[in-house]
């Protein structure tokens, strides 16, 4: 491939050309320095950069805790983490040596194992598939060329430089032994012609990339490049996959693993089932020395499409890993329960995006009993007790699942976000621009403004949006009351005069005495905080009282139920149990907030104040004065 073709055609920038002088007299200076003494510099280096930056740190903890033992702690895991670091810096800094050796440092430095059998599979038409993981030198690989006399095309594929100069350096560098480059940029074309002729290719395989293939890699999925699948099944019966990859072995030296053959079933033609294979030859490769590997980037990364789309077959194969780590979403809900109540639909949307989904939940102490009490929820930490929710959420139990991956903030906390974002990182991080969080420069790495200015939609609307419009994920056929949630043996009326929003809510108590008068052997539910004049006003209605916390009231309420209430939290319960709801509304208007689900009614009067979101009345009539008992019991047209 010319060097021409893999150049960006635009002017050279100034920073470019000042890039490139640097990278010569770089490369002069390498040229004449023996590869221990560069190894020695970039062991140095690696303490620096060890030293110098704590998010490198934490990213490389979390691969190593991936790929080893998501048990690990920080007592076994922090010298893991300096001595990966150091050894890949190492590495680093070698691999620009590496292109520059003359061919007597090269015997020295550099040991081929296995090089005839991988040689035997890129003659006479076949092609050598090699798969390797980003570990040790790999630029090792390409200069090994003149190793393999018989073979007529030896390539690989690599990543372009963003700076054109420095590239068509690299380029003239990695070719000049005859190693053929195949860049990404430049479409599979031309690497496809490549495998029919046959030859041997090498291709890092454990890169992530989201338009891959989502298989495990360490027992985690991630997207993988279905490049070497691709090129197997292109060759028709002449390709031979093998996992190859260089290890370290002494200051300079490394060796070039090459004989190690990858066997696939005869007549296997999936794409998934063949990455699989690649990525265990490769997890086995990484495994007999894991501190070589490179794992200062994101390899298990999250991006704003958290929901791969692809086939089910596909994620079936995926599925049947033993012991395979979920995908953790912690969504951190809003403080006000009449809001956190409103996720729901999405909180199930996510729990179903993907096959390994884990929800887990952060919210106050006095909401944790009942997200607990939900099928969709794996964990519920609190974000008000007496431990940060980061410390509960890798206590033994949640921790042996693995580091946490996406991060919804719905809660307006900087001291929750603060331990979030800091102990459990790095995590993708979403929520509405309208969140004051959202403000400090990229905090969020994705956010969606739910402001619109066409007929109201219903708040639990915003947080779907949220999720169509910042993460390419619609959701169909919401679901906020579950079947089975509520008791479908009960079948009795029920009255909750009491609001959790305030005493703007509220309807005047003769109005629920002559209702409670209409209606068959009603009961006055309250929550626990109410229990005191619950208990008193039931007496004077001459009515049971029945009061239960909000992770109890399924238990009551069911389907076959019917509730009348003022606006707030109940209301919301009890449509989760399918119960039949009327709803008298206040402070809120009624299309933003409404029960969710079908046969609910809601009752407010139009007057210019309405809606005021305010948990106090100053005026001297309430504007629920004037509604009407046969309005609450559906005598009347509203």
């Amino acid at each position: 491939m010319p060097v021409q073709e893999t150049q960006n055609a635009a002017r050279p920038k100034l920073a470019d050309k000042l890039a490139l002088w640097a990278y010569k007299g770089l490369c002069g200076l390498l040229r004449i320095t023996d590869v221990r003494a560069v190894a020695l510099a970039g062991r140095a280096a690696g303490y620096a950069v060890w030293l110098c930056a704590p998010s490198r740190r934490r990213i490389v903890a979390r691969n190593l805790r991936i790929a080893v033992d998501p048990m690990l702690r920080a007592d076994k895991l922090a010298p893991m983490v300096r001595r990966n670091m150091v050894r890949t810096t190492m590495n680093l800094f070698c691999s620009f040596k590496t292109g520059l050796m003359n061919e007597r440092e090269m015997e020295r430095s550099i040991r081929v194992v296995g090089g005839d059998v991988f040689e035997a599979h890129g003659v006479d038409g076949q092609c050598g598939i090699a798969c390797i993981p980003h570990a040790g030198n790999w630029e090792v690989l390409a200069r090994i060329r003149t190793c393999f006399p018989r073979v007529g095309h030896y390539g690989s594929m690599y990543r372009r430089q963003d700076n054109p100069l420095i590239e068509g350096l690299v380029y003239k560098s990695r070719t000049s032994h005859g190693c053929e480059m195949f860049s990404k940029q430049d479409g599979l074309r031309a690497v496809l012609r490549f495998a029919a002729r046959g030859g041997l290719l090498g291709v890092l395989s454990d890169q992530y990339t989201g338009e891959g293939v989502h298989v495990p890699y360490f027992r985690k999925i991630t997207g993988v490049t279905p490049l070497p699948a691709l090129l197997y099944r292109r060759c028709r019966g002449k390709a031979t996959l093998f996992s190859v990859f260089t290890r370290n072995t002494g200051l300079g030296r490394w060796d070039a693993e090459m004989g190690r053959i990858i066997e696939a079933p005869e007549g296997c033609e999936s794409t998934a089932a063949l990455t699989i294979l690649v990525n265990r030859a490769l997890e086995k490769c990484q495994m007999e020395n894991i501190l070589d590997g490179f794992w200062m980037h994101h390899r298990w990364k999250s991006t704003y499409a958290f929901a791969p789309k692809q086939d089910p077959e596909d994620w079936e194969l995926a599925m049947q890993t033993p012991g395979l780590l979920p995908f953790r979403f912690i969504v951190c809900v809003p403080e006000e329960f009449e809001e956190a109540v409103l996720l729901i639909p999405m909180l199930r949307a996510l729990a179903a995006s993907r096959p390994d989904a884990q929800l887990n939940i952060a919210c106050p102490q006095a909401q944790a009993p009942f997200w607990r009490t939900q099928d969709y929820v794996a964990n519920a930490v609190s974000t008000d007790g007496s431990a940060p929710p980061s410390a509960q959420l890798e206590a033994d139990e949640l921790y042996k699942d693995g580091p946490y991956d996406y991060l919804f903030m719905f809660s307006e906390s900087r001291r929750v976000f603060r331990d979030l974002t800091k102990h459990l990182g790095p995590l993708y991080v979403s929520g509405f621009a309208e969140n004051p969080l959202a403000e400090r420069g990229h905090a969020f790495r994705t956010k969606y403004t739910s402001l619109h200015f066409a007929a109201p939609r219903h708040r639990a609307e915003d947080y779907l949006v949220l999720l169509e419009k910042a993460h390419d994920f619609r959701v169909e056929g919401a679901v906020y009351a579950a079947p089975g949630y509520g008791n479908a043996e009960t079948a009795e009326n029920f009255v909750a005069p009491f609001s959790t929003l305030g005493e703007a809510d509220s309807w005047a108590e003769e109005k629920w005495a002559e209702l409670c008068a209409r209606l068959d052997s009603p009961t006055l539910l309250a929550l626990p905080q109410d229990s005191d004049r619950a208990e008193t006003m039931a007496q004077r209605l001459g009515i049971p009282c029945r009061v239960c916390a909000p992770e109890d009231v399924h238990l009551h309420l069911g389907e076959n139920c019917r509730l009348y209430a003022v606006d707030g939290l109940l209301p919301h319960l009890a449509a989760l149990c399918g119960t039949a709801c009327t709803v008298i509304m206040a402070s809120r208007l009624a299309d933003r907030y409404r029960p969710l689900g079908d046969n609910h009614r809601t009752v407010y009067r139009h007057l210019p104040c309405h809606p005021c979101h305010r948990a106090d009345c100053d005026w001297e009539h309430h504007c629920t004065d004037e509604i009407s008992v046969e309005q609450v019991a559906g005598n009347l047209e509203l």
